[in-house]
């Protein structure tokens, strides 16, 4: 194994002599962020920042007074920092990601590396590439470890260890994980059980004792266990159905030693929160929304004592869950102190004494503060993407309306700066999933570079999209190719009808799903798309049953049979590969060769299809991206190519 390299010096001379781009090039829009993460160290003394440098992610830890570097950690060249925590005031860990030769996005295996603030004290702490093997009862030393380590807790009351669980790799589904005292400086192990269930999530109480572990059984069965003690057994508290829908019982925290609070649903389709005693198993429900499932919730700087959850039906807000915690009062007055903004206790150290916040808007990428409470000060300590020039960035306009059949559909409609909102060239930009992920208000690069071009952006929440309740996500199952798509084409024509949009100058454009409906839209109404491109999508469902990591999996199966089901006819009508000849827009196929979500096979498909007809088209292909351009070139590549063919058929 290649050891760690220090660059001191680095982080200053890239964060400050650097030339930045200006919001007329590309580079300003298709560039990585140069601050992707902020942590304090429990003494408030250093900030760990999360940067890339030369295009991989380095670790730079900083004086937290003076800003500057005390070292920056980067790792060979196949290597990268991904997650990290620090675990006391002195020492860091970090996940290690890994590059593939024949892939531009890395992966992680499960590794833990520790480092000293200093530099010091470099070790593999966890993961298969540490260590040897060894057999026996006494183990004298860190072996390697086949199975991939998720942090649990991080004991901020034991200074040398953390708790983790361990799964050991495996083509199965069937793999119980186990939990492990994990020293942060040698890297020993202790076991401190199993887990009853495969794919756990473990949540401890108070006192950092893991008592609830959540999990898959292998018919896609989600099941919940409890234990009321210590060592004491695990009992099944509850079971989902075999579907793996439906699910009504998700943990978040302790309330106190025998209550926790759980997102539940009970008789609505809209999540809410609740206190559950389980000695008695009586549930009171503290907060649901009425349009909304919670999007974010809120924990105390030990992870362990919930505060606050997020609401964003359109606009996002707080709803405080415990008014007597500090970070709710210190949240209430940073929300104050920074208008307009979003605001976020991104992290916090163990005695809850310093938080770094992060504030952000639809116009600010995001800006990294360090709150000192005994001092009641607030210090800026990075942007993270301090070329933007929030003046000249794009609005962003929540807007709802109702569909055909009356369901009412929420999205964010994007507004170039300094141009009138009337008459504008439209691009809708349907999101990808298309069950699970949805559209929000923020800042986001790819809108921005449209609207930076003079382009409106439509986003639409259509049925089916994930945070608006399970009756609105299943409307969306079986309907991929109609009712999903007839949302996304009235919400086009409600931005013309308001005036926003030119009706003559109107294109698509989305990833993965979003691909996939750039392509059936534009089927399903050929005169009101003037031009539609794919990027990274599915354009054959009846192919999902047999390409790509999704049938690879017994619950990816489960999955597809779910939300689009197994009859031919409607598989086929459904999909573009057999449409073409109701085509009219003339088609850009983008794709990343590596893509194992929507592999290459799609594309080609699709590619296949549009030759048969004689139908216009462009091809790019990326043979090293995955599913989304993860390379800064590639990536500004792809900018370029979006924004000629756009002007090319909207005649900008």
């Amino acid at each position: 194994m290649r050891y760690l390299s220090l660059v001191l010096g680095l982080f200053l001379s890239l964060s400050l002599s650097a030339a930045q781009p200006g919001p007329d090039s590309v580079e300003y829009y298709s560039k990585d962020s140069q601050f992707l993460d902020v942590k304090v160290s429990p003494d408030g003394k250093h900030i760990a920042v999360l940067t890339p440098i030369e295009g991989k992610n380095a670790l730079a830890i900083l004086n937290s007074e003076s800003l500057e570097p005390t070292t920056v950690a980067r790792f060979g060249d196949n290597k990268e920092v991904g997650d990290f925590h620090w675990v006391n005031k002195e020492r860091v860990i970090v996940q290690l990601n890994y590059y593939k030769g024949w892939m531009e996005q890395p992966v992680s295996a499960g590794e833990w590396f520790g480092i000293n603030v200093n530099g010091k004290k470099r070790k593999n702490i966890f993961g298969y590439r540490m260590g040897g093997m060894q057999t026996g009862r006494k183990i004298k030393q860190a072996t390697a470890t086949y199975g991939y380590g998720q942090i649990v807790d991080l004991l901020p009351e034991d200074k040398k260890n953390i708790l983790i669980s361990v799964t050991p790799f495996s083509s199965s589904d069937n793999v119980l994980p186990e939990l492990h005292l994990l020293n942060v400086y040698t890297g020993r192990m202790r076991s401190k059980g199993r887990s009853p269930v495969p794919s756990a999530d473990f949540l401890v109480d108070h006192k950092g004792v893991a008592r609830f572990v959540s999990g898959v059984a292998a018919n896609g069965q989600v099941r919940l266990y409890y234990r009321d003690k210590k060592d004491a057994d695990w009992a099944l508290v509850y079971e989902g159905e075999p579907t793996g829908e439906n699910v009504d019982y998700a943990p978040l925290a302790f309330a106190d030693d025998h209550q926790v609070y759980i997102a539940a649903r009970g008789d609505s389709p809209i999540s809410g929160v609740y206190r559950m005693d389980m000695k008695t198993g009586e549930r009171k429900l503290v907060y649901r929304d009425k349009e909304v499932d919670p999007s974010h919730y809120w924990f105390s700087a030990d992870g362990r004592h919930l505060y606050a959850l997020e609401v964003e039906p359109d606009y996002p807000s707080y709803l405080f869950i415990d008014k007597q915690r500090p970070e709710t009062a210190l949240l209430k007055g940073l929300i104050q102190a920074l208008p307009g903004m979003q605001v976020r206790l991104s992290h916090q150290s163990f005695d809850g004494r310093f938080a770094i916040v992060n504030a952000f808007s639809d116009t600010v990428p995001g800006v990294f503060y360090l709150f000192d409470a005994e001092k009641n000060s607030l210090k800026q300590v990075a942007r993270a993407r301090p070329w933007v020039e929030t003046a000249k960035s794009a609005t962003v306009k929540p807007i709802s309306f109702e569909a055909r059949d009356g369901l009412t559909i929420r999205g964010y409609l994007t507004l170039p700066e300094g141009k009138e909102a009337k008459n504008l060239p439209l691009i809708v930009n349907p999101h990808g999933g298309p069950h699970g992920p949805r559209d929000w208000w923020q800042y986001d690069t790819t809108t921005q570079f449209l609207a930076s071009r003079g382009y409106a952006v439509l986003q639409v929440n259509f049925r089916g999209s994930g945070g608006f309740g399970s009756d609105f996500e299943r409307a969306g199952y079986r309907h991929w190719g109609d009712k999903i798509q007839y949302d996304i084409i009235d919400a086009t024509r409600h931005v013309v009808e308001q005036g926003y949009a030119d009706k003559q100058r109107i294109c698509l454009y989305g990833g993965s799903f979003g691909g996939y409906s750039a392509l059936q839209s534009a089927i399903l109404e050929p005169d009101l798309f003037a031009c539609s491109l794919g990027f990274v999508g599915v354009y054959d469902l009846e192919m999902m049953y047999t390409e790509g990591d999704i049938p690879e999996h017994e619950s990816g199966m489960r999955y597809l049979n779910r939300v689009i089901g197994q009859d031919k006819a409607q598989l086929q009508a459904f999909s573009p590969v057999h449409n073409i000849d109701k085509l009219k827009a003339p088609v850009f196929i983008i794709h990343g060769g590596q893509d194992e979500r929507a592999p290459i096979e799609q594309a080609e498909a699709l590619r296949k299809a549009l030759e048969a007809a004689n139908h216009p088209y462009r091809w790019k292909v990326m043979k090293k991206e995955g599913h989304g351009f993860y390379n800064d070139e590639n990536r500004k590549v792809l900018f370029e190519d979006i924004a000629g063919f756009f002007d090319e058929h909207l005649k900008l």
